[in-house]
């Protein structure tokens, strides 16, 4: 009790002693130790006992100086008026509940003892009520009871009987207790929230271990409970919920025969069987690793059970979880709010996920009530920050992530050490979120590891864990330590359940159930007195005397939850990613600058392009010999910040994951809200990187080709990046596969490492290696590279002239003459025809004269065999050759023609041939043509498997592959009989890869065990 409160009472009781003093003074001090005693130690009674006699002395010496009493009502009126300053009202109301007590005892035989008879007590105690501002309905309604007037009661809601039947006819509410002797009448009084009683009967009752005596006055205090000897305790939790109780709605939680065990463990949660009822609030306790959080998730049905089963009015938790959708709320442990949003924000995006039923302006409403109930108000356009970085208390946290479960209102919640690292101030302010909860007739089961005594008789019922994951108690918590107590034949200590304090000591319970053994010498060993499995025994014989409940289905509550449309889910999503990343300036600024930067950086050191013969010092783009370079740094940039900007997206997001899961929510639309704000964001990089680097290289007319390839890799490192950020769980480990991944990239791109010169189990002469088929940066620098040499403002007048002509040369400079070659060499043959190498020529020949025979038919194709070659048929293939030379020979001619005519057109556009010099130099660049026309082999073609593998100008080759194959910087890919461009093909590869990721990464994040 307050001491500032006793203090005034003391005072209190003086003055009005002094005032009538017809009451004999030992009668008042003796209700006053009497009313000590119930709350304090012998040595403070004595010393408060000593200061009311100095009051008394020191106001009776001036009464007698002055005979006249006037004084006393003036100090009287002082006194009162300094409480009201110096009090709460719940103190002040206490004051004028113990005067009336003062009233009730000692002036009820002397109704008239004044000094005066100017004032009696009742208009005494009326002007004290008066100046300490408490309601007249409050004073009248405390005074009507204490003096048991119930008729004279303003609201009979505030009354309450309990009794063995119902023997009243007003209307009241009313607890039935069988083989009750007696009533007890409670009084509520809500401005207070103060609950008082006393008993009419003849039953040995006690109050927290202490004798009731029939018409004395009692405060039911918060744990507090009364017990009789022929009938079940009454506790106060169960009188608080009958008066504040808004829903009679029926709702029971049964657990039946209950059993999970982890693999290869005995750990786990051991047989449980209980039953909760509407409007319980109860605490599961254990130490460390007993398995509690294990038991909330099975009872949240996030984890299966191995044996038993969960029923809510009797309908299963696994088998019904469609029709009890949004019934249970759970509140993890863990920190689920988006550090970069307000409060309001986490809050209301959090509320359109749960009630997609309500409107926006219905959904504000209600976040906006419910900010204000939990006093996060005048906060709610703060950032939440992260708990280092706090903008907001641990506690005002701590409220906000209860509310993100409250706000859909489920009627049984689930939270998980909700008050772990807060102040005790902060576990009060969320203990009593919890108890409005089980007013509103909910059930809330809390994990709770270090309650104080005032958190612990909160509770309706604990249960209690012990190791390996027993259950060793189930009940009130006030009868906790008295059951184990009883259980080890061993004495209740004060300290751990004072009878007149009312502390109760949890840790007692722990001390109890590991209390060891001693040897033989007396020393304590690890063997304990009972084992975990000893005190489950006891447990399951307390609960088999429980009554068995119903089986029958009963109605389940109206649930208020209501998940968005998918479409609507992703919207959300969607705004929710915005939002937190607008937010954070860092990420806002790193990311828009990042590209620009790099751009400028690798554009800025490949600038260099000056004309070797020295006609100027200008940079020249044709004399450029950096450009691969860049195209291909391009491309690992577009990888690297795609990665990069990716790779972390969905594992920061784990916790948040956690709930949405348990919620159900689309996960299809989350990523697709990632997906669209990465793709989005990647569009804008590339964009930046390629307007500023070609700007600086003056590379001219290429801006959206290698912005649309640029942006088509990023958008597959996203992809990549979210796979990996989903797979794993330690972000350590994501930053080290992000190299781990480039670094293939790089060998495999065909630029570090030519394909024909890799390890000879993964090179192909004829095509692309599969190794480098399946890398995106090979699909990415062979489009920018091909499209650059073939698209550029200079050589697309030329390309598909100069195609025709390379292959045209090719025929008759190379094939013509290597099949002469082969011819002649075969006409010379007189071995076998089983000749291992005579086979192989007739092989070549036959396949070469194929490849021919789709330009320039040859008519004796259908003579060809691979058994043999006849003289007959060597003359028709040699006149056959002869005939293709010579249409490829005026072919030659034509092409130069053709050739001198688009150059004459040219420098009629542009006006002389300075200008078209310089419209080549700006356009056309020499190290590229190079790369693609591979001038720097020597090789021309090979020989391999009786074919031609052409070698040079590969750009102009038309592949052989019918299925998308292809040799590095073909101009064209082939599917069937359909031809694309490189640039085309390779971008539909990307996307192809980047569909096969996304695909990849919902199976993985669909199944994932968040």
């Amino acid at each position: 009790m307050n001491k500032a409160l006793i203090d005034y009472l003391i005072r209190l009781y003086a003055i009005i002693a002094n005032l009538y003093p017809l009451v004999f003074v030992e009668n008042i001090k003796q209700f006053i130790r009497q009313f000590l005693n119930k709350d304090f130690t012998a040595d403070v009674t004595n010393l408060y006992m000593v200061q009311f006699e100095t009051y008394y002395q020191h106001y009776s010496e001036i009464l007698k100086e002055s005979k006249d009493s006037e004084f006393l009502f003036d100090l009287l009126e002082k006194t009162t008026k300094q409480i009201r300053i110096d009090l709460p009202k719940k103190y002040r109301l206490q004051i004028i509940i113990r005067l009336l007590f003062f009233e009730k005892f000692l002036f009820k035989y002397h109704p008239s003892s004044t000094i005066n008879s100017s004032q009696n007590l009742d208009s005494v105690l009326l002007s004290i009520s008066s100046n300490l501002n408490i309601s007249d309905i409050d004073y009248f309604n405390c005074k009507a009871f204490i003096f048991e007037k119930l008729l004279d009661l303003s609201n009979k809601k505030d009354l309450l009987i309990l009794a063995n039947k119902k023997q009243f006819s007003i209307d009241v509410s009313f607890i039935e207790k069988s083989n009750f002797s007696g009533q007890v009448y409670f009084l509520h009084i809500p401005s207070i929230n103060t609950i008082l009683f006393y008993y009419k009967g003849s039953d040995n009752l006690k109050l927290n271990y202490q004798s009731i005596f029939p018409d004395n006055i009692y405060v039911f205090s918060k744990g507090a409970s009364i017990k009789s000897e022929l009938s079940e305790p009454v506790y106060y939790n169960d009188v608080l919920r009958k008066f504040l109780s808004e829903s009679t709605f029926k709702l029971n939680f049964d657990i039946k025969d209950l059993e999970f065990r982890f693999k290869n463990s005995n750990n786990g949660i051991h047989k449980l069987t209980i039953s909760l009822e509407a409007g319980q609030l109860v605490g599961i306790i254990g130490r460390s690793g007993v398995g509690k959080s294990t038991l909330l998730s099975l009872l949240n049905g996030t984890l299966y059970p191995q044996k038993g089963s969960v029923l809510i009015n009797n309908y299963d938790l696994y088998i019904d979880k469609q029709k009890l959708d949004g019934l249970i709320g759970y509140i993890p442990q863990d920190d689920l709010l988006i550090e970069e949003l307000t409060v309001f924000e986490n809050l209301y995006l959090s509320s359109r996920l749960c009630l997609g039923n309500l409107t926006d302006q219905e959904i504000t409403e209600k976040v906006y009530n419910l900010l204000i109930d939990l006093d996060l108000y005048e906060i709610c356009n703060l950032k939440v920050g992260t708990p280092l970085n706090k903008f907001i208390s641990g506690g005002q946290r701590k409220r906000l992530n209860i509310a993100l479960e409250l706000i859909r209102e489920p009627w049984i919640l689930f939270a998980d050490e909700p008050t772990s690292g807060l102040s005790s101030s902060d576990a009060d302010e969320i203990m009593q979120l919890f108890i409005d909860q089980t007013i509103k007739n909910r059930i809330v089961v809390m994990n709770i590891h270090q309650p104080s005594s005032d958190a612990f008789k909160l509770f309706d019922k604990i249960l209690v864990l012990d190791k390996e994951g027993y259950p060793v108690f189930f009940g009130n918590p006030v009868d906790s330590i008295n059951y184990f107590n009883e259980k080890t034949e061993s004495f209740v200590r004060s300290v751990d359940n004072c009878s007149n304090c009312g502390n109760i000591n949890h840790e007692a319970i722990f001390r109890i159930i590991e209390e060891k053994k001693v040897d033989n010498i007396g020393n304590y060993i690890e063997q304990r007195k009972i084992s975990p499995s000893s005190w489950h025994s006891y447990f399951l014989k307390e609960i088999a005397k429980s009554k068995a409940t119903s089986s029958e289905k009963t109605e389940i509550p109206l649930v208020k939850f209501r998940k968005p449309e998918k479409i609507e889910q992703l919207k959300i999503f969607s705004k929710r990613n915005v939002l937190s990343k607008l937010a954070n300036n860092q990420y806002i600024l790193l990311s828009l600058l990042v590209s620009p930067i790099l751009a400028l950086l690798l554009s800025l050191l490949c600038r260099s392009g000056i004309d070797p013969n020295g006609k100027s010092a200008n940079y020249i783009f044709v004399f450029n010999e950096n450009i691969p370079a860049y195209l291909f740094m391009s491309v690992i940039v577009a990888l690297f910040v795609g990665l990069i900007i990716s790779a972390e997206e969905i594992y920061k997001d784990r916790k948040i994951l956690k709930r949405e899961a348990f919620l159900q929510l689309d996960k299809k639309s989350y990523l697709f809200s990632k997906l669209s704000f990465l793709f989005f964001l990647s569009l804008i990089q590339t964009f930046l990187f390629v307007l500023i680097g070609n700007l600086i290289l003056e590379i001219k007319g290429m801006l959206l080709i290698y912005w649309l390839v640029l942006f088509t890799t990023s958008c597959f490192a996203n992809v990549l990046g979210l796979l990996i950020s989903s797979a794993f769980n330690s972000v350590v480990v994501i930053y080290i596969l992000v190299p781990i991944l480039i670094v293939p990239q790089l060998l495999l791109s065909g630029v570090v490492v030519q394909y024909d010169q890799l390890n000879k189990y993964f090179i192909s002469q004829e095509n692309v290696p599969l190794v480098g088929d399946i890398m995106a940066s090979r699909w990415a620098y062979e489009a920018l590279v091909v499209s650059q040499y073939k698209y550029n403002s200079y050589q697309k007048n030329y390309f598909l002239l100069e195609k025709e002509e390379s292959n045209t040369k090719f025929e008759l400079l190379f094939v013509i003459p290597e099949l002469k070659k082969v011819l002649g060499d075969l006409r010379k043959d007189t071995d076998s025809i089983e000749d291992i190498e005579r086979k192989s020529r007739i092989e070549f020949i036959i396949n070469e004269i194929f490849k021919l025979n789709t330009k320039f038919p040859f008519e004796g194709i259908s003579k060809l065999r691979y058994s043999e070659f006849p003289n007959q048929t060597w003359i028709e293939v040699n006149n056959y050759l002869n005939y293709v030379k010579k249409i490829l020979q005026l072919r030659i001619n034509d092409f130069n023609l053709k050739k001198d005519k688009i150059t004459y057109a040219l420098l009629d556009k542009l006006g002389d041939y300075e200008s078209f010099s310089s419209f080549k130099n700006k356009n056309y660049n020499s190290k590229l043509s190079e790369i693609v026309l591979n001038r720097t082999s020597f090789e021309t073609f090979i020989k391999q498997n009786n074919k031609i593998i052409r070698k040079i100008e590969p750009i102009y080759q038309i592949p052989d592959s019918k299925v998308g194959r292809a040799h590095f910087f073909s101009a064209t890919k082939k599917i069937g009989n359909l031809e694309f461009s490189t640039l085309f093909f390779n971008i539909m590869i990307i996307w192809v890869m980047t569909i096969i990721t996304s695909v990849l990464l919902y199976l993985l994040f669909k199944n994932k065990s968040l």
